[in-house]
């Protein structure tokens, strides 16, 4: 029986050292992509074979790397990568732990991963309602965006500052998970998840709801290598 014990928990120390250093897919593009699809995880002593005109975004506990062929990589990366404290601030910042939101850019900024679109209709992963920020894409003016509960008809208007990309998820309008909200322009289907303990770990999570968009930014911001 102790054997047993022992025998158990060292598999399941084996699945959670595993499941941390997973490499998952979250873009293919070229000949190629049939064989890579988003989703799936790779192994880290695995090898990556690339044709002529073949793009593969893998994404680690360190963050994605870009993959262009033709060429065989390694689906590990030798070295490199964003830092645990980079993770921990993405953490911080779903669960409303972040710098001032008001401020005002000259220029519109990369989508971060908890902001929703005012603009365009998704699936929207969130952890913590309080991560949540509504963004817009044209900063040029004032703007002022309705947010609606389809569930339960509560609306509020929120306002834009020009130049000022992002602002608040207002509290007359609860984010709950599973409802569906009209933002501006936009109607989102809004999915609450568990935080994940890496960056593999919660794109998967985010493939797994289908917040595509999501992984998208994910991938964007984490990038720390190409070949």
């Amino acid at each position: 029986m102790k054997l047993t014990r022992l025998l158990l928990g060292a598999l399941l120390v084996t699945a959670a050292q595993s499941a941390s250093a997973a490499i998952i897919v979250v873009r293919a593009v070229g000949p190629s992509a049939a064989q890579y699809p988003v989703g799936r995880s790779l192994p880290d002593n695995a090898s990556v074979r690339l044709r002529g005109g073949d793009t593969l975004v893998l994404l680690d506990a360190k963050g994605s790397r870009t993959l262009k062929g033709p060429g065989i990589f390694p689906a590990a990366a030798n070295g490199g990568g964003a830092s645990v404290s980079s993770f921990n601030a993405l953490m911080a910042s779903a669960n409303g732990r972040r710098g001032r939101v008001g401020a005002v850019r000259p220029a519109p900024q990369p989508r971060q991963l908890w902001q929703a679109s005012s603009d365009r209709s998704e699936t929207f992963c969130f952890i913590n309602p309080a991560g949540v920020l509504i963004r817009r894409e044209n900063i040029a003016q004032p703007r002022t965006v309705v947010v609606t509960d389809l569930a339960t008809g509560k609306s509020t208007p929120v306002h834009f500052s020009a130049a000022q990309q992002v602002v608040e998820w207002p509290s007359g309008v609860p984010l709950v998970g599973g409802n569906r909200y009209r933002i501006g322009s936009a109607e989102s289907s809004m999915k609450q998840i568990a935080a994940g303990s890496s960056f593999a770990d919660l794109g998967s999570t985010l493939i797994r709801h289908g917040c595509m968009s999501q992984v998208d930014a994910l991938s964007t911001t984490t990038s720390y290598a190409a070949y």
